[in-house]
Protein backbone atom coordinates (compact mmCIF):
# COMPACT_ATOMS: atom_id res chain seq x y z
CA UNK A 1 0.00 0.00 0.00
CA UNK A 2 0.79 3.62 -0.97
CA UNK A 3 1.47 5.35 2.65
CA UNK A 4 0.85 8.52 1.48
CA UNK A 5 -1.74 7.96 -0.39
CA UNK A 6 -3.75 6.09 2.62
CA UNK A 7 -2.36 8.88 5.01
CA UNK A 8 -4.05 11.35 2.74
CA UNK A 9 -7.44 9.43 2.78
CA UNK A 10 -7.46 8.25 6.51
CA UNK A 11 -4.84 10.36 8.86
CA UNK A 12 -8.17 12.49 10.85
CA UNK A 13 -9.61 9.06 11.23
CA UNK A 14 -6.83 6.58 12.25
CA UNK A 15 -3.17 6.61 13.78
CA UNK A 16 -1.07 4.25 11.88
CA UNK A 17 1.45 1.72 13.17
CA UNK A 18 4.53 0.30 10.66
CA UNK A 19 5.10 1.45 7.67
CA UNK A 20 9.09 0.23 7.82
CA UNK A 21 8.81 -2.97 5.69
CA UNK A 22 10.13 -6.21 7.93
CA UNK A 23 10.23 -8.04 4.20
CA UNK A 24 11.73 -4.77 2.30
CA UNK A 25 13.83 -2.11 3.46
CA UNK A 26 14.63 -3.77 7.00
CA UNK A 27 16.26 -7.11 5.54
CA UNK A 28 17.13 -5.98 2.43
CA UNK A 29 17.62 -2.56 2.54
CA UNK A 30 20.73 -0.59 3.24
CA UNK A 31 20.91 1.41 6.38
CA UNK A 32 20.73 4.44 4.59
CA UNK A 33 17.85 3.25 2.57
CA UNK A 34 16.10 2.86 6.06
CA UNK A 35 16.78 5.88 7.55
CA UNK A 36 15.28 7.84 4.35
CA UNK A 37 12.44 5.45 4.76
CA UNK A 38 11.69 6.78 8.53
CA UNK A 39 12.35 10.29 7.32
CA UNK A 40 9.88 10.12 4.51
CA UNK A 41 7.17 8.35 6.25
CA UNK A 42 7.68 11.08 8.75
CA UNK A 43 7.56 13.72 6.65
CA UNK A 44 4.39 12.26 5.20
CA UNK A 45 2.81 12.13 8.37
CA UNK A 46 3.81 15.31 9.62
CA UNK A 47 0.20 16.29 10.75
CA UNK A 48 0.90 13.33 13.70
CA UNK A 49 -1.12 10.11 13.60
CA UNK A 50 2.03 7.83 12.64
CA UNK A 51 3.97 5.85 15.25
CA UNK A 52 6.58 4.56 12.99
CA UNK A 53 8.11 1.13 13.32
CA UNK A 54 8.60 -2.30 11.35
CA UNK A 55 5.52 -3.45 10.26
CA UNK A 56 6.19 -6.77 11.84
CA UNK A 57 8.71 -8.30 14.08
CA UNK A 58 12.30 -8.27 12.62
CA UNK A 59 13.20 -12.06 11.63
CA UNK A 60 16.92 -12.61 12.19
CA UNK A 61 18.39 -12.42 8.23
CA UNK A 62 17.50 -7.72 9.28
CA UNK A 63 21.24 -6.64 9.79
CA UNK A 64 21.79 -4.89 12.97
CA UNK A 65 23.20 -1.69 11.23
CA UNK A 66 19.52 -1.57 9.36
CA UNK A 67 18.46 -2.04 13.35
CA UNK A 68 20.86 0.82 14.40
CA UNK A 69 20.03 2.98 11.79
CA UNK A 70 16.15 2.61 12.16
CA UNK A 71 16.75 3.47 15.80
CA UNK A 72 18.98 6.95 14.89
CA UNK A 73 16.65 7.90 12.11
CA UNK A 74 13.86 8.02 14.66
CA UNK A 75 16.30 10.10 17.69
CA UNK A 76 17.42 12.10 15.12
CA UNK A 77 14.45 13.40 13.08
CA UNK A 78 13.16 17.18 13.30
CA UNK A 79 10.51 18.59 11.21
Amino acid sequence: MDFAEIYKKYHDKLTFHGTIGTQTVMPFGTPDEVRETVWRNLDIAKDGGLIAAPTHMLEPEVPWANVRAYVDACRAYKR
